[in-house]
């Protein structure tokens, strides 16, 4: 009996026919694991971005907080000195102290030094008024009110503090950032000799120094600006690098 010899060519027949099913599907696994891959990382990248935009508001919430806790206390330290200094009732002392912190923090101002005018001006009255008409809490005359508020009713203490406010700011980029000549400027108008300036407003700029003096003493600086204890440089609110 004759023993079968295999049949190689039909074999190889065989392997030729099933080797592009075999490379197709190599070529499709190699295919599925790149999209695979490219996949992942593009999921990857997006949750990277996700959770850096994530950390970048939470670091926004956070200053955000320390913001407000900050600016609540310096709130409460302008209110309770309000209220030792003046006959005005808890409500208004508060509605006062934003107003106040409000117009400073506008116009990059020292809350201390508008405080201390508002207390040499009106003892914190806000609707007080002056000899010859001026009015608010740091006694605006109408036509300073008119130049330096474009919108607002001169007979509202709110309007009268931010024109008072904006006029203060006006004065002190006068005088290059000289607190004391911004405030003899303030109490005297500012077009006058310096000489002259000085000796009229003199008793003014006192009280108004020795008002500042006391506020800062009594209060902590804030971690987020510098207020000069010299009057001179007490006008801005630096802000801290």
């Amino acid at each position: 009996m004759t023993q079968k010899q295999p049949d190689i060519y039909n074999s190889k027949i065989e392997m030729l026919t099933f080797f592009p099913v075999i490379l197709g599907m190599l070529i499709s696994l190699l295919f599925f694991s790149t999209y695979y891959i490219i996949s992942n990382e593009k999921k990857l990248s997006a949750l990277e971005q996700r959770l850096g935009t994530v950390e970048t508001q939470l670091i926004q919430i956070g200053e955000n907080l320390e913001l407000v806790s900050e600016v609540f206390s310096e709130a409460q330290k302008i209110k309770d000195h309000i209220q030792i200094r003046s006959k005005i009732n808890t409500e208004q002392a508060t509605e006062v102290t934003y107003a106040i912190l409000y117009s400073a923090r506008v116009n990059k101002l020292n809350p201390y030094l508008l405080l201390a005018i508002a207390e040499t001006e009106s003892s914190f009255y806000p609707n007080a008024v002056g000899r010859i008409g001026e009015r608010g809490l740091i006694q605006v005359r109408y036509g300073t009110f008119k130049m330096m508020l474009k919108q607002g009713d001169f007979y509202h203490w709110r309007d009268t503090l931010q024109a008072g406010a904006n006029y203060l700011v006006y004065l002190l980029k006068r005088f290059k950032g000289n607190t004391i000549l911004a405030l003899a400027g303030y109490n005297a108008g500012p077009n006058r000799t310096r000489e002259r300036l000085m000796e009229l407003a003199s008793p003014y700029i006192k009280k108004v120094e020795r008002n500042y003096a006391r506020i800062t003493r009594n209060n902590q600086y804030t971690t987020s600006a510098i207020y000069s204890r010299d009057l001179k440089n007490a006008g801005w609110a630096e802000t801290k690098v």
